[in-house]
C-alpha cells in the first residue's frame, strides 16, 4: 500500500512543520529547515518490499539534521541507500561527505548523527534496509556512507540503477507488489549491496534468520500484555509474512506460540508469587489474557495445577516449568 506525504496539502505557513512530523512518522525525528527558498515545497511517496521501506522523496531546497538526542529517542537501525534521480542532494556522516547527482548512489547508517541537504528541483530514492536482514557486518557498510559509489565499482553497480530505479516507481506508484514477490525482490538488493560494497561487507545468509528471530523475541518481550500478540502481529512488525515468521522459530526448536505461551507464564508465575495479594484476573490480563477461564485452563495444561494454587510453587529448576 503507498502512502503520500505533500506539503502542497497544508497551507505554506504549516508546510515546514507538516513535513517534520510526516518525515519522524515514516522515518524518525529529525529537524527540517529550508534553504533560501522562499517557500517550502516537498513530496514523498512510500511503499512495502518485504522488509524493505522504499521513499521517493522530490522537493524544493531544504536540510534535514538527524542528532544523537533524536537517535535516543527513536532509532530503526537502518541503512538508508540512495539513489539519486534528479537534482543534487549532499550528504553528511561523522568525518564524510559527498554530493549525488542523477544515477550515484551512497548510503546512511540511521544510528548516527548526519544532515542530508536537498537543493532546488531534486528528487531521490531512499530504500531504507534494516540491519538485522543485511546482517551482522552491516556496521561494514556503515563505516563507508556518506561516501558516493563510483558507477564503475562493481560488476552490478551499473544494471543495480535501473532495477533500483523500476523498484522503487512499482513500490511507491500504488501498484505494489505481492507479499511473496516483494520478500523476492529484497532479496535481490543484497546481490546488490555486495556489488556495490564488497563481499567482505555482507555476512552470509545464516546470519540474516538468527538476528531477525532475535529480534522477533525482543519484540515479544516486549508486548507480551498484549491479547492480540501472534504470529500475525510478529510479521506485520518486522515486514515479512507469517510463514516465514513460523520458519524463523520453528528453526530454533519452539514454534512461534509455544515461545509466547512459555514467555507470558514465565511472568505469571513469577507475578503470582510474588504477590499473593492480585487477583487471578488481574494477572491473566497483564500477561496477555483477555478471560481469566481461557487464561486458568492454559495454566492447568502446562503446570498441571490451577493458578491459585501456582503461588506455592517451587522455584523452576533450569528451563522446566514447576509442575503442581
Amino acid at each position: 500500500m503507498t502512502s503520500v506525504l505533500d506539503t502542497r496539502s497544508v497551507p505554506p505557513a504549516e508546510r515546514r512543520d507538516y513535513w517534520s512530523a510526516g518525515i519522524a512518522e515514516r522515518f524518525f525525528p529529525m529537524h527540517v529547515e529550508s534553504v533560501g527558498a522562499p517557500s517550502f515545497e516537498a513530496r514523498l511517496a512510500s511503499g512495502q518490499v518485504g522488509p524493505v521501506r522504499v521513499q521517493s522523496i522530490q522537493g524544493l531546497a531544504h536540510r534535514v539534521a538527524r542528532t544523537q538526542r533524536m537517535i535516543a529517542a527513536a532509532d530503526p537501525e537502518c541503512i538508508l541507500l540512495y539513489l539519486m534521480t534528479r537534482g543534487t542532494i549532499h550528504i553528511e556522516q561523522d568525518d564524510r561527505n559527498c554530493a549525488l547527482r542523477p544515477g550515484d548512489i551512497a548510503c546512511q547508517d540511521t544510528s548516527r548523527p548526519s544532515t542530508f541537504e536537498g537543493r532546488d528541483g531534486f528528487e531521490v530514492l531512499v530504500f531504507s534496509i534494516p540491519k538485522w536482514f543485511i546482517g551482522s557486518q552491516a556496521e561494514g557498510i556503515a563505516r563507508r556512507s556518506a561516501t558516493r559509489v563510483d558507477s564503475g565499482q562493481g560488476r552490478l553497480t551499473g544494471p543495480a540503477t535501473p532495477f533500483l530505479a523500476q523498484l522503487a516507481r512499482t513500490t511507491t506508484s500504488g501498484g505494489g507488489l505481492s507479499s511473496r514477490d516483494g520478500e523476492g525482490a529484497a532479496q535481490m538488493l543484497l546481490p546488490l549491496l555486495r556489488s556495490m560494497y564488497g563481499p567482505q561487507e555482507i555476512s552470509d545468509r545464516r546470519s540474516r534468520p538468527e538476528a531477525l528471530l532475535a529480534r522477533m523475541q525482543r519484540y515479544v518481550m516486549d508486548h507480551l500484555h498484549d491479547p492480540e500478540l501472534g504470529p500475525e502481529r510478529i510479521a506485520q512488525a518486522h515486514y515479512v509474512s507469517t510463514r516465514y515468521v513460523h520458519k524463523i522459530f520453528a528453526a530454533s526448536g519452539t514454534g512461534v506460540s509455544a515461545w509466547i505461551r512459555e514467555r507470558r507464564f514465565e511472568g505469571a508465575v513469577g507475578e503470582l508469587r510474588r504477590s499473593p495479594e492480585t487477583t487471578i484476573a488481574t494477572v491473566a490480563t497483564r500477561w496477555g489474557y483477555r478471560h481469566p477461564a481461557s487464561f486458568s485452563r492454559a495454566f492447568r495444561e502446562v503446570h498441571g495445577c490451577a493458578p491459585r494454587d501456582a503461588r506455592h510453587l517451587p522455584e523452576p529448576v533450569g528451563k522446566t516449568p514447576p509442575v503442581c
